[in-house]
Formats: C-alpha cells, sequence, structure tokens
C-alpha cells in the first residue's frame, strides 16, 4: 500500500518532471549529433628549409570549411590545421605550384572527405640568397691644391654584400654615401665614412663603416723649384 501511495502520490508531477527530462535528453543528443559546419583559416609554413633560399607562399593563408558533428568539431580550433611543406632538396631560385590539400594537417578526428579547401592551390616563390665581393667605391672631387701630392687608400677596398642572387648578381661596386672634396685637403687625415644604403643589398659583412686614408706626402714642391 505505502508502495502505491508512493507511487501515484503527485503522479502528475512525476510525469511531467519525466517528460521534462527526457526532452532534454533528446536535445542535448540531437545537438551533439547535429551535422555542422565550421571554417578556419590555415597558416602556410615551412619546414626542411636551406639556409640560402627564402620562401613565400601566395596565399600565406588557406580557408578551411569543416563538416561533421558538434561532438566532432565543437573543440578544434585554427591552431589544430596546418599547411606544411617540406623544402629539403630546395636551394635554387624556383616558383613551386602545390596542391594545398596535399600538406594540410588534420586534427585525427575529422574526416577529410568532410573537408574544403579554399584556394585549393598555393604557390610558392623560392629566392635564392648569396653572398658577394664587390669593390668600395669613393666619389671624389675637386682637385688637391697646387704644391700638394695626396695618396688615397679605401679600407677595406671591398666587401661582401648579402642578397637575392636575382637582385645583387648585377651589383659590382658600393658607393660611399659622403663625396670627398680633395681641393679641401692640406694635411694627412682619415675619413671614416659609411656605405651607402641599398634597397637590393640586405646584410654586409662586417661593418658598413669605411676609411678613405688621404696621406699628404709632399707640399709647396711647386714654390720650392720657382725659387731655385
Amino acid at each position: 500500500m505505502k508502495i502505491k501511495h508512493l507511487f501515484f502520490n503527485n503522479f502528475g508531477l512525476k510525469v511531467t518532471a519525466l517528460l521534462f527530462a527526457l526532452t532534454v535528453w533528446i536535445l542535448i543528443a540531437g545537438q551533439e549529433h547535429a551535422y555542422l559546419e565550421k571554417n578556419f583559416e590555415a597558416n602556410v609554413e615551412f619546414f626542411n628549409t636551406s639556409e640560402n633560399i627564402d620562401a613565400n607562399p601566395r596565399p600565406e593563408k588557406v580557408r578551411i570549411k569543416v563538416k561533421g558533428t558538434s561532438r566532432e568539431i565543437k573543440n578544434i580550433s585554427a591552431d589544430d590545421f596546418k599547411i606544411k611543406i617540406d623544402l629539403a632538396g630546395i636551394s635554387q631560385g624556383t616558383t613551386l605550384n602545390l596542391l594545398a590539400g596535399d600538406f594540410l594537417e588534420l586534427p585525427g578526428n575529422i574526416d577529410p572527405e568532410e573537408v574544403t579547401i579554399h584556394p585549393r592551390m598555393i604557390a610558392v616563390t623560392v629566392k635564392q640568397l648569396i653572398w658577394k665581393e664587390v669593390a668600395v667605391k669613393v666619389n671624389f672631387t675637386g682637385k688637391p691644391a697646387r704644391g700638394i701630392v695626396l695618396t688615397k687608400k679605401i679600407v677595406p677596398g671591398k666587401v661582401r654584400i648579402y642578397g637575392y642572387k636575382s637582385q645583387i648578381t648585377a651589383i659590382n661596386t658600393v658607393i660611399v654615401e659622403q663625396s670627398v672634396d680633395l681641393s679641401e685637403i692640406n694635411k694627412s687625415k682619415t675619413l671614416k665614412l659609411y656605405l651607402q644604403k641599398r634597397e637590393e643589398i640586405l646584410r654586409v659583412e662586417g661593418s658598413e663603416e669605411i676609411e678613405i686614408q688621404l696621406v699628404v706626402e709632399e707640399t709647396n714642391k711647386y714654390e720650392t723649384d720657382k725659387k731655385k
């Protein structure tokens, strides 16, 4: 009798609560199995890259659309997707046209058939970087004053520059940024000047400071000879 009383006591409320719980469970279960779409962006990355090359992808990111159940995709983020391209063995300038899907890394629970990538193609421009030795040039203006014999020495006379092979191959000299007026030199001196900046030159080995050693070897010879 007590069991029957417990069972039927507030029977309506108990049925309502049971139906409510069942509805909530169905909704949650339905959400977990609902088919959803989610969009991400993945960076294009390189590995096994030679020190003497510079690689640039176009585009730098690809858009990824993933389909799956809520349970499958609710915890994934953009960090779980990467386009990783192996550049081992590439040491010369070239252009590579690659299928993004061939290099896409996915989370283990994602079906590759449910992934759409845009754009599908990635263009990778590879440029070779080189060191090259070139001469240092100073623009001298004017002439030494009468009676002055002047010896000029540039230290260092050559420097090594670094840049893209396609841009620095034709460079044979680098110029000091400031010209030197020889008419103003009346005694030995050493000038310290810097190389002129050029966009093509990414780096100069060592210091960019150049010494111009100006040695006055003989003065007033003209006047001495005239007196004799």
